[in-house]
């Protein structure tokens, strides 16, 4: 992985406007896909305590819902995660998870009349906290989502291995590569998954996951990725 970044570094194709096309097609397209994933992994790590804004899909009990568009804040170690609701039905809701404080529960505030009630407790694998997603607060980061990639190409290396298909560059100029899991995706997180890549940054800018008929399952697209100082206490619940 290092060597890889030191021959992107040493490379004439590489100037103070980034990296060509070219240049950044052949990494993508030749380097292992495990690789690249521990590569964005290692871009997460760098940030220390970062931030991001999701727009997230998911397709819960059958239903497409729609767009929830959050503010991602995430402590990587020790974990912690804010999430800000700041478009679509939940808009106005915040979340805090911070398992040094309470592992198995949530703290959330909700918006408008519930509100104020004040913040609440909630317990991580109740119904409440699936309402609107397949995946639980714990979950939440990007490091975390690169894990799970992570653990479905080693699982599928003892039964075939995954299928990959690089799709190329996006409109919005992202790199897209298909993966096809064996067995319909039985075990795995999808049949079939995307991950379009922001290469400057290592790190994934959409993914999107469709379960063996091609039905979306979720989309998640990425934007404005940087690292942050917060305020004492931020992650935790008297701050909160």
């Amino acid at each position: 992985m290092w060597a890889l970044l030191v021959v992107l570094a040493q490379s004439p194709e590489v100037s103070d406007a980034g990296v060509s096309r070219e240049l950044a097609e052949k990494v993508m397209t030749e380097t292992p896909q495990a690789e690249l994933i521990a590569m964005g992994r290692e871009s997460v790590k760098a940030l220390g305590t970062y931030r991001y804004k999701m727009a997230k899909e998911e397709r819960v009990n059958g239903e497409l819902l729609p767009v929830q568009d959050i503010e991602m804040y995430v402590q990587e170690k020790p974990f912690a995660v804010r999430l800000h609701y700041v478009g679509g039905p939940g808009k106005g809701r915040k979340v805090l998870y911070n398992p040094k404080e309470r592992p198995d529960d949530f703290r959330v505030r909700e918006h408008g009349f519930l509100g104020v009630f004040g913040a609440v407790w909630i317990s991580v694998e109740s119904g409440m906290a699936k309402k609107d997603s397949n995946h639980t607060v714990k979950e939440a980061g990007m490091g975390p989502l690169l894990e799970r990639f992570s653990a479905d190409l080693k699982k599928a290396e003892g039964i075939g291995g995954m299928k990959i298909t690089q799709e190329g560059w996006d409109k919005a100029g992202k790199w897209c590569t298909v993966y096809t899991a064996p067995n319909g995706g039985k075990g795995f997180s999808a049949a079939k998954s995307r991950i379009c890549t922001d290469v400057e940054t290592r790190l994934p800018a959409r993914v999107e996951g469709f379960d063996s008929g091609g039905a979306l399952l979720e989309r998640y697209v990425f934007t404005e990725f940087r690292g942050a100082v917060h305020p004492p206490k931020f992650f935790d619940s008297d701050g909160f």
